[in-house]
């Protein structure tokens, strides 16, 4: 008897390390990317261990990005995106990761540490308080920054006119140094300056692996963007778009149907590649729910593929991630290809771009860009303002 009870303490014993070792340690890790010149882009993730699954939550202030499509095997654990077509490859210990981080054009060394709860492992120092509005210039190109300085980290966000630049989260050092980073898969990015009174000078913005674009900028409290209504239009003579595309049965669906008759409907040109685009999606989605019956919503997908199956396989990460229940038709065309599926359009500029069509089918507005909930007031006003136009529209 007494062996049998020895030998079960033993068993036990070897299954409980081998579970133990068997994956990371839940809690709090800082992983880092490195871009081609070796620059550090860090941030910070929860492995969370459940009885039947792992869940991996990508920190942000407080935005949370989850992670379900984790798998270990051995010292080895994959780690999918749910979007983006991207995933990490890496080998693991219970408190160290090391790999690279796989997208479809190219690949950046990744590793991580756990219990360590700072992104950036400069102090902050909240006598240097960013917090406000800043028009940032990057060669051409004209970003307004929105920050936010609680005295122990920054927040915020960038807007273009083509859409915001998704959650970051940073500090100012003792020196006068700023870094914000932000990672979610699709968005993988550095800024960096000094900050010199209300300017920002040596200002770095990596993007990807490579890509790194410098500039300058000012603090401006009353910088703005283009109007987003007035970005992109319909050529001469058109009021409505006449495509006709298949939804995820294949079946073709276009505005005359019968059921977009008398219903106020919104055409949302996506993909699942872009980032905008998912936050959008999450919007509609509350808007499809709240004014059920009342209002339509499509989504034109143009993904990497004008293959149909490629397309649709590609289309339903962000149907699933966002919980998409309107039709999302596969327009077999790529991003670049815009053009040539909806003619109709003049200067379309942005991923993603929304149509507001009234009841007798004639487009109202047409939105460029999305500004999602990175951008606080801004997108609190985007919904208010949206909302309110749906609303006049059902009631004429």
């Amino acid at each position: 008897m007494r062996i049998r009870i020895i030998l079960a303490i033993a068993v036990m014993t070897i299954l409980s390390c081998s579970k133990k070792e068997s994956f990371p340690e839940s809690g709090i890790w800082r992983g880092v990317l490195l871009t081609s010149d070796s620059t550090e882009i860090p941030f910070n993730f929860e492995i969370k261990l459940g009885e039947t699954d792992t869940i991996i939550e990508i920190i942000t202030g407080d935005y949370r990005y989850e992670v379900r499509d984790v798998v270990a095997s051995g010292d080895s654990i994959t780690i999918k995106m749910p979007l983006f077509s991207s995933q990490f490859s890496l080998a693991f210990s219970p408190k160290q990761m090391v790999g690279k981080l796989i997208r479809s054009s190219y690949e950046m060394p990744f590793s991580a540490v756990q219990g360590e709860e700072r992104r950036f492992l400069s102090k902050h120092n909240p006598q240097f308080n960013v917090t406000g509005r800043w028009q940032i210039f990057l060669g051409d190109k004209e970003l307004i920054g929105e920050f936010t300085d609680d005295g122990n980290a920054v927040t915020g966000s960038f807007l273009s006119p083509s859409g915001d630049y998704r959650f970051f989260e940073g500090v100012v050092s003792e020196t006068g140094e700023f870094m914000m980073s932000c990672f979610d898969g699709g968005f993988i990015r550095l800024f960096s300056c000094k900050v010199d009174g209300d300017s920002l000078r040596d200002i770095k913005l990596h993007s990807g692996f490579s890509t790194i674009e410098e500039g300058w900028g000012v603090r401006n409290e009353e910088a703005k963007l283009p109007d987003a209504y007035s970005v992109t239009g319909l050529k001469k003579g058109y009021s409505t778009l006449g495509f006709s595309f298949p939804n995820l049965k294949g079946e073709p669906v276009s505005l005359s149907d019968e059921r977009f008759k008398d219903r106020v409907t919104v055409v949302q040109i996506s993909g699942s590649w872009c980032p905008n685009c998912l936050d959008e999606s999450k919007f509609f989605m509350e808007m499809y729910n709240k004014y059920k019956g009342e209002l339509e919503i499509l989504c034109l997908t143009f993904e990497r593929s004008d293959d149909f199956e490629t397309a649709k396989r590609e289309a339903m990460k962000l149907v699933d991630v966002a919980g998409i229940e309107y039709d999302v038709l596969i327009t077999a065309h790529t991003p670049a290809k815009v053009k040539d599926a909806l003619p109709e359009l003049d200067n379309f500029k942005a991923f993603p771009t929304s149509l507001i069509i009234d009841k007798k089918g004639v487009v109202r507005r047409i939105h460029s860009g999305f500004s999602g909930p990175g951008t606080g007031i801004h997108y609190t006003n985007y919904v208010e303002e949206f909302t309110k136009f749906i609303e006049s529209l059902i009631a004429e």
